[in-house]
């Protein structure tokens, strides 16, 4: 069997520990490796991008090839076919309309009392770097879902930091994607050198305000290590999806399902939980045909994540399925119940619900609209995904007339008093003096 199944009740404390920790062991192990490709692309710019791009990836570029040129992602229309095109521009306009009914008014104001004004202005930042993946498989679905929220919320400057093909180029696929949803630069580098070159800046590359997108354990390192140095909209990490099943699950859609995420690599999680013991070991024996139909790249993959980090695990009742889901606090959270809607509001941490029986984690990696880049390694307990409100400041201004600030002055200078601070009363006072 490519899965384990466990009842939760008698799960040992290590196994438990697996499940919950996932990959987070790997991450911190290769930290101190990952603190050396930082300081020295800090040092050394371009240069150290060059020199990780042929060690980690083998791939030969120069520096003044780093950054992708206008004819070349003009010519990367040619290489795909039209229907991917299209499919690029439709879902694309997904995520533009629901990132777009994310945004506030660009600004407003109330009354507070008379003679008081005060309110919210929205502010984007000026400039923001995008991390695409690569190397595992080409995501121009990523593109999306960075760089569209950050061009909605009004960022003027956009780029996009991608590995390269191994002959150097970017996928197409990324290139069209990067055109369609208005990213202003791309580069061919990848890795935690990528997210070092867009917090520090180098040669090329200018310093960015803020970091997204999904990446690698290397990347999510970096994202570790830089966090203070450069802001992070969203530190993910690698995949994690989790199914609660009921009665009414299909048992082979279930097993498909556990699939999704396991076959991004190694280092991903796939775990069912259910209080319907024959449905688990169902699933169980399903995994096997929808693993051996897969490629043999990906299928490597997702035995060798689902031995690591997969389960299957057997509740009591719905009830504690939640409770478990809650405690995962999973990035892709499924609930194929009877009723999901219902079921959906009991549970507190997810970073993206896909609910009922035609919801597979796959429709969000597909830009159905919601965004999926999403909190991994529990970090789903205190956050949600990215949105557009990570690209912008809401910052609040105030407005006294003389009239208005003579209203309040009192109840002010009373507890500036109170408080122990006579410049802040002063000010108040002088304008009545």
């Amino acid at each position: 069997m490519y899965i384990k199944v466990y009842k939760l009740k008698e799960m040992s404390k290590e196994d438990y520990n697996r499940i919950m920790k996932r990959s987070e062991v790997e991450t911190d192990s290769i930290l101190e490796n990952v603190k050396n490709i930082i300081s020295n692309v800090k040092e050394h710019g371009d240069e150290a991008l060059v020199e990780y791009t042929k060690k980690f990836e083998n791939v030969t570029i120069y520096k003044d090839k780093i950054q992708v040129t206008p004819v070349e992602i003009k010519e990367a229309y040619s290489k795909i076919d039209k229907e991917t095109i299209e499919a690029i521009k439709f879902l694309a306009n997904n995520v533009k309309k629901f990132h777009s009914a994310q945004m506030p008014n660009k600004m407003w104001g109330i009354e507070i009392s008379p003679g008081l004004v005060a309110g919210q202005t929205i502010i984007p930042l000026d400039r923001v770097g995008c991390y695409v993946p690569g190397g595992r498989g080409w995501f121009p679905t990523a593109v999306m879902m960075s760089v569209l929220p950050a061009k909605i919320a009004g960022v003027p400057e956009v780029i996009v930091s991608t590995p390269s093909a191994p002959d150097g180029s970017v996928p197409a696929g990324t290139l069209v994607a990067c055109d369609v949803c208005g990213a202003d630069a791309v580069f061919r580098i990848g890795g935690s050198q990528a997210i070092a070159a867009m917090a520090y800046g180098t040669q090329t590359i200018k310093k960015v305000d803020k970091i997204t997108g999904p990446g690698s354990k290397w990347v999510l390192a970096a994202f570790k290590l830089l966090q203070g140095q450069v802001e992070i909209a969203l530190p993910a990490g690698p995949g994690e999806g989790l199914i609660i099943a009921d009665e009414s699950a299909n048992p082979e859609w279930a097993a498909a399902d556990v699939c999704i995420q396991a076959e991004h690599g190694f280092d991903s999680a796939g775990v069912l939980v259910t209080h319907i013991e024959e449905l688990a070991y169902t699933v169980q024996n399903k995994i096997t045909r929808h693993i051996e139909r897969l490629s043999e790249y990906r299928r490597k993959f997702v035995i060798e994540s689902l031995k690591k980090y997969g389960a299957i695990i057997i509740t009591k009742s719905l009830e504690e399925s939640i409770d478990f889901a809650n405690e995962y606090a999973v990035e892709h959270l499924e609930v194929m119940t009877k009723d999901p809607i219902h079921d959906m509001q009991k549970i507190k941490n997810a970073g993206g619900f896909y609910l009922g029986h035609y919801t597979p984690i796959s429709t969000g990696c597909y830009a159905s609209g919601p965004n999926h880049v999403l909190p991994t390694g529990r970090k789903a307990m205190v956050t949600g995904g990215l949105k557009t409100a990570d690209f912008y400041k809401a910052v609040t201004y105030e407005y006294f007339s003389k009239e208005g600030l003579e209203f309040q002055k009192n109840a002010m200078v009373k507890l500036a008093d109170y408080e122990g601070f006579p410049a802040h009363k002063n000010a108040i006072l002088e304008r009545f003096s």
